[in-house]
C-alpha cells in the first residue's frame, strides 16, 4: 500500500515572514499524480488508495444444469447484447420438447380461434345435411317397423286361413252332404228304372239300338254311375295325407308369424337409434347455428393457457442448458471448451459492462474512510498509463470493513469518467479490466 499525506506547515515559518509550501510525491503512484500547495488561507489533505479497475457491472455466468458443452458462441473480448447466446450444452431432447409444446400451443390457439369465429357456411351446410340424413334414417326405420308389423299380421291371417282349411277338410262329409249325395243316387236309380221299362217294351224291335229308348237307358245308366261316384267321394272324407298337408300349412304359417314377430324388436331398436341420431344431429345443428357458448370459450381459453404453460416449462428446461448474456457487455474470460462438462455454479465465462468502469479500492484505511462522502471528486492514475490522469467520483463506500494482514480496510468505489483532457462521456479504450489503479481524494481537514 502506498499512501502519502501532504500537510501544510506554516506556523514555524511565520517568524521569517513568508509561507513555504511543501509537496511530496507517491513513489509508485504514477509520479507527479498529486501536488499539495500550502498557504495560510488554504489547508487541504489528500487521501491516497490503490485498487483495481473493474466494470461497473460484471458477473461470472454458469449454466443452470450440468451437461456436455456443445458450442461456445463467443470469443474473449467480444461485445455482446442482452440475451445473446454464449454457451450451449447438448440439448436435442429438450429442443424437440420445445417444438412439440410450440405445436400444441399453435393447435390450441387455432382451435380457439376457429371456435370464436363460429361455423363456416360449409360446416352449417354439413350440419343441415346430417339432420336431413338422420330424418331419412328415422323414416326408413319406421317403415321397416311398419313392414315387420304388417308381416306379423299377414302371417297371422295365413295361420287362420290354413286352420280354416284344415277344419273344413277334417269335418267332411257333413250330414247334409251325405243326404244330398244319396238323393242324387236315388234319383239316378229311378231314372234308370224308368228308362229300363221303356226299353223293355220295345226290346223285340230289330232296330232297337237306333230307338230313343235305348239311348235314354244308356244315359240314365251313366248318370247313375256318376251319382254313385259322387256319393263315394262325398262320403269318403279327407285322407291322412290331406290332413297332414293341411297341418303343415298351419305350422308353416305359425312359424312365419314367429319370424315376423322376432323382427319387430330389431325394427323398434332401429327406430330408436335413428331418432337418437336425429336428436344428435339437431343438437349439433343448433349448436352450430348458436355459436360457441361461454363454457366452450372458457374451455378453449383454458386449453390455450395449459399449452402455453407447457411450452414455458419446456423452454425453461431448455434454457437451463443455455448460457445467455444477462446484460450487454464484453466477454472477459471463457473457462470451457466444446466437449467439456459444465456444472451449475461453476463459471463458464465472465461478462462485464466495460462501457462504465470503476475502481474498487483495496487498502483504504479506517482512519481515512470516515472523512469520505458519496459524490466526492477523485483523481485516478494507472501504472499502465503513466502521465495520464482520469477524473472520477466516489459512488459507494462499503458499510463493512475487511481485514487483511492485520490491517482494517474499507472498499470505496470510484466511477471513472473520461480522461482529464477528456473526450466527452466515452471511456478511454486504453482502460482495461483489472488494471492497477491509484486514487487520490482531496478532503478538508
Amino acid at each position: 500500500m502506498k499512501r502519502r499525506i501532504l500537510s501544510i506547515v506554516s506556523i514555524a515559518l511565520v517568524l521569517v515572514g513568508s509561507l513555504v509550501g511543501c509537496s511530496q510525491t507517491s513513489g509508485k503512484s504514477a509520479g507527479d499524480a498529486a501536488t499539495a500547495t500550502a498557504g495560510a488561507a488554504s489547508q487541504e489533505d489528500v487521501i491516497w488508495a490503490s485498487g483495481k479497475l473493474l466494470p461497473a457491472r460484471w458477473a461470472e455466468i454458469s449454466p443452470a444444469a450440468s451437461g456436455t458443452v456443445r458450442r461456445v458462441l463467443v470469443a474473449e473480448g467480444e461485445r455482446v447484447e442482452t440475451g445473446k447466446l454464449l454457451v450451449e450444452l447438448d440439448n436435442d431432447i429438450l429442443q424437440s420438447q420445445v417444438q412439440v409444446a410450440a405445436a400444441a400451443v399453435t393447435e390450441a390457439e387455432a382451435s380457439r380461434d376457429r371456435l370464436l369465429a363460429g361455423a363456416t357456411p360449409a360446416e352449417l351446410a354439413a350440419a343441415k345435411a346430417d339432420v336431413a340424413a338422420a330424418q331419412a334414417a328415422v323414416a326408413q326405420a319406421q317403415a321397416a317397423l311398419q313392414q315387420a308389423r304388417e308381416a306379423v299380421a299377414a302371417a297371422t291371417a295365413q295361420v287362420a286361413i290354413a286352420q280354416a282349411q284344415y277344419d273344413q277338410l277334417a269335418s267332411l262329409p257333413t250330414a247334409a252332404e251325405r243326404i244330398a249325395a244319396q238323393r242324387q243316387v236315388d234319383q239316378a236309380q229311378a231314372a234308370v228304372r224308368h228308362a229300363q221299362s221303356a226299353y223293355d217294351m220295345v226290346r223285340g224291335d230289330p232296330h232297337i239300338g237306333a230307338r230313343p229308348e235305348a239311348l235314354a237307358l244308356e244315359q240314365a245308366t251313366l248318370a247313375l254311375q256318376n251319382a254313385k261316384a259322387a256319393y263315394a267321394v262325398a262320403t269318403q272324407g279327407a285322407t291322412a295325407e290331406q290332413l297332414a298337408v293341411a297341418q303343415a300349412q298351419i305350422n308353416a304359417a305359425a312359424t312365419q308369424v314367429q319370424i315376423s314377430r322376432a323382427q319387430i324388436p330389431a325394427a323398434e331398436a332401429g327406430v330408436q337409434a335413428a331418432q337418437a341420431g336425429l336428436a344428435r344431429g339437431q343438437a349439433t345443428l343448433d349448436r352450430v347455428q348458436a355459436g360457441a357458448t361461454a363454457e366452450d370459450r372458457a374451455v378453449a381459453a383454458a386449453r390455450v393457457k395449459s399449452a402455453q404453460a407447457a411450452q414455458t416449462a419446456a423452454q425453461a428446461q431448455l434454457k437451463q442448458t443455455q448460457v445467455s448474456a444477462p446484460f450487454a457487455g464484453q466477454i472477459g474470460a471463457i473457462f470451457v471448451r466444446p466437449g467439456e462438462t459444465a456444472l451449475p455454479g461453476q463459471a463458464a465465462l465472465i461478462l462485464g459492462d466495460t462501457n462504465r468502469m470503476r475502481v474498487e479500492t483495496t487498502d483504504l484505511r479506517e482512519t481515512d474512510v470516515a472523512r469520505l462522502r458519496i459524490g466526492m471528486p477523485a483523481e485516478v492514475t494507472f501504472d499502465a498509463l503513466p502521465g495520464r490522469t482520469f477524473q472520477g467520483k466516489i459512488a459507494r463506500i462499503a458499510p463493512m470493513s475487511t481485514v487483511e494482514k492485520g490491517s482494517t480496510n474499507y472498499t470505496a468505489v470510484v466511477e471513472v469518467a473520461a480522461p482529464a483532457a477528456g473526450s466527452g462521456d466515452v471511456i478511454d479504450p486504453s482502460l482495461r479490466w483489472g488494471m492497477t489503479a491509484f486514487v487520490n481524494i482531496r478532503v478538508d481537514k
